[in-house]
């Protein structure tokens, strides 16, 4: 037999043993391997799904669910004059919006600015969408005006003295008192809200609180008149002292009489400066001539 020939014949012998059924073993190891691989596509088929899924609900619910599409949105605390209309003009937000895109602290800044009130709090709600707003109303105590670059500014200050615009005061209350300050200054704001706080103990009724440019203060009180307290801050409560013992003590025929001025800067030595008394007018001599 050629070389050729037997050649032919080992290849078709081998052919005829690939061809033969394999071991069991050798076989279920095999099919093991395809059962995984199958599995694998189908958990990445299942991850894929799954990704893509959450991408369209999550762009879904920032387009369409977390919006703000009313005023009916955004509820408000601590307050029962300001409601939520005057809110969204006061904050300037618009309908609809994207919740995601506003931001707290923005919203908190114009509401301070553009309402009575001396905190706030904003909270982005996701579920049910809106805003949770708290606020802190500022209750004005007396009326005011102050010097403006156009002139005289009127307005109210509260039990901090801070300034509130009329237009700001007007969606809050009215005043608690009949008191009125004049020439308010920030610098001595303190100074202020330190006699509207003890505005009781000062004589009934205290009318005026006088702020000077120079950062002098005086009072002008129906029993006593106009008292000059200075611009020493450390006398305050010394002078309060004086003031009421003097309404308690002071002689009835001499209250309400020295309205040129009573000197309390210095209050262990007031000064009293009374009302000139009148001229007595002369008769005229009518001529029969």
């Amino acid at each position: 037999m050629s070389p050729d020939a037997s050649s032919k014949k080992g290849l078709k012998r081998g052919k005829r043993k690939s061809q033969g059924p394999l071991p069991p073993g050798v076989e279920r190891r095999r099919r093991l391997r395809q059962e995984r691989r199958q599995e694998r596509l189908i958990q990445l088929w299942r991850l894929v799904f799954f990704l893509l899924t959450a991408t369209g609900l999550s762009w879904l619910l920032l387009t369409l669910g977390w919006n703000l599409r009313s005023a009916s949105q955004i509820q408000i605390s601590g307050s029962q004059r300001m409601d939520e209309n005057i809110v969204v003009k006061a904050a300037g937000l618009s309908f609809p919006q994207s919740l995601l895109s506003l931001e707290p602290g923005e919203i908190e800044s114009k509401l301070m600015q553009e309402l009575p009130v001396q905190e706030v709090s904003v909270q982005r709600r996701l579920l049910p969408p809106g805003l949770d707003i708290q606020l802190v109303e500022r209750r004005p105590i007396a009326a005011a005006s102050r010097m403006g670059p156009k002139g005289i500014e009127r307005g109210m200050v509260d039990r901090e003295a801070q300034w509130m615009p009329m237009d700001m005061a007007k969606r809050g209350e009215k005043p608690a008192s009949a008191v009125k300050v004049e020439g308010w200054i920030s610098n001595r704001r303190t100074v202020i809200a330190r006699i509207l706080q003890q505005r009781d103990l000062l004589g009934r009724p205290l009318k005026t609180i006088v702020v000077e440019p120079a950062g002098g203060v005086s009072l002008r009180i129906e029993m006593l008149g106009l008292i000059y307290l200075g611009s020493n801050e450390a006398l305050l409560e010394q002078q309060f002292k004086t003031i009421a013992q003097l309404t308690q003590s002071l002689p009835p025929n001499l209250r309400g009489t020295f309205n040129e001025g009573l000197d309390l800067s210095d209050p262990s030595q007031p000064e009293l400066k009374l009302r000139p008394a009148p001229k007595p007018t002369t008769p005229v001599k009518v001529s029969n001539r």
